[in-house]
């Protein structure tokens, strides 16, 4: 009895025993994975790694800086500042080399690549420094990752000569506006006449000693009224009186709607472009558009160019594709240089670009300018190969890339048109004359 009472004691002892042992060695489990899943920084596979970065020179997002001897010196801009602090937060070094330009740059040709992506997708490189665009083509070849920035499509243009308007007294309205006034004038002109002509002949209320009305004569009184003379309506009939007065009320909003735009009108000085939007484009078949090949612009004429409904955008692809090699330029310069050089050509490339060019050209005098109208705004990401194990930790470190407020210089830096060449141009590159849709939506209101 004493035994078996010894032996329930002791395996008792063995079962708390056990117990106390296991939840210690959770207990130190647990802190063991903790400690790893917070690290102190940003570590993982790109540690300690040297990388092989592709570039090209695309300012003002990546430039390579050359000697009098063309060989490179240095790189910089905002995608350079930008590889630097990945370089430092993921602790990893890099060698960077610039592309081999072709002429089917940043284009699948013949189901291959060239260019920077050409260099990831063959595994040549483990980053491609260019500011890569999405398209569908692209992503079943390369990886997006570590978004730098946003920027729109613009038309680069020639700087508008200055251009004094001599019509500048008949610009304050449309030609509907004249139309209406000069027709409503003789229809309610006509209407009198025919009135007192009628009333005459079936003698209602007619003072024998009177003559007729005639149409020169309502003419004359609604000239006198419209130019402030005031002048004696000679009908007595209550119902031409109301006709004559509602369009002299409007008149008189017309009237003094002119006088005070016709000062504006008569001093102004016309800087439009004739190249103005995507529609003017379309509309000027005089005009040649150039585009940087394989870049965003060029590949989505190229997708536009497919699809059979009519747009202005499909007008210019469609004139680009005719154009052939002429059309499709290797560099951002090139595109300055054929809008300067050649006559009646425009170049559409990122807005960021364009006021870069706009930086460059107009040191000395307004040279070039960029069209009021932008569109289709398109991110921007680093480009890997799509077995790259180091999207993830670039993704992570370039969304803190922000935090350092480059990205909010740079955009302060580049995408600000400058000062000179632009105040005046812009001003005055749009000047609407005043419609009766004006008009009638102040009324509606």
């Amino acid at each position: 009895m004493v035994v078996t009472t010894r032996i329930k004691i002791a395996l008792l002892l063995c079962l708390v025993l056990a117990i106390a042992i296991t939840n210690a060695g959770i207990s130190g489990s647990k802190g063991k994975v903790a400690h790893h899943h917070i690290p102190h920084k940003l570590q993982g596979n790109i540690r300690g790694r040297d990388l092989r970065v592709v570039t090209g020179h695309f300012p003002p997002y990546i430039s390579i800086l050359r000697n009098s001897s063309g060989h490179i010196t240095d790189y910089s801009d905002y995608m350079y500042q930008h590889l630097q602090y990945l370089s430092q937060k993921l602790e990893f070094t890099y060698t960077i080399f610039p592309v081999a330009e072709s002429i089917h740059n940043g284009v699948k040709s013949r189901e291959i690549w060239s260019g920077v992506i050409g260099t990831i997708t063959s595994l040549k490189a483990d980053i491609g420094l260019v500011p890569a665009t999405v398209s569908l083509e692209r992503y079943e070849s390369i990886e997006f990752c570590g978004f730098l920035v946003g920027d729109n499509t613009g038309i680069l243009v020639k700087y508008p000569a200055t251009n004094i308007s001599f019509t500048s007294a008949f610009d304050v309205f449309s030609i509907e506006v004249w139309m209406w006034g000069i027709i409503s004038g003789i229809a309610i002109a006509t209407i009198c006449r025919i009135f007192s002509y009628v009333t005459k002949r079936l003698r209602i209320n007619v003072d024998e000693n009177k003559p007729e009305i005639r149409a020169g004569t309502i003419m004359m009184y609604f000239f006198g009224n419209t130019f402030s003379q005031g002048n004696y309506f000679p009908c007595q009939q209550p119902s031409q009186k109301l006709l004559v007065a509602t369009w002299c009320f409007v008149t008189f909003v017309f009237v003094n709607t002119y006088n005070s735009t016709l000062t504006s009108y008569m001093s102004v000085t016309y800087q439009r472009p004739e190249v103005n939007s995507f529609r003017d484009l379309a509309l000027a078949t005089k005009y040649k558009a150039t585009v940087l090949t394989g870049s965003i612009q060029d590949i989505d004429l190229r997708v536009i160019m497919k699809r059979p409904r009519k747009s202005y955008l499909k007008i210019v692809a469609d004139r680009i594709d005719q154009c052939l090699s002429d059309c499709r330029k290797f560099s951002f310069e090139e595109l300055a240089v054929s809008v300067l050089e050649e006559e009646n050509c425009v170049s559409l490339i990122p807005w960021a670009a364009g006021i870069a060019s706009l930086k460059k050209f107009n040191a000395k005098n307004c040279r070039l300018a960029m069209a009021f109208e932008s569109t289709s705004w398109k991110p921007m990401f680093l480009a890997v190969p799509k077995s790259s194990p180091y999207k993830e930790e670039i993704n992570r470190a370039s969304f803190m890339f922000f935090d350092t407020g480059l990205r909010d210089y740079w955009l302060k830096a580049y995408a600000k048109p400058p000062a000179q060449c632009r105040h005046k141009f812009e001003n005055n590159m749009k000047q609407n004359k005043i419609s009766l849709r004006l008009f009638h939506d102040l009324l509606k209101s």
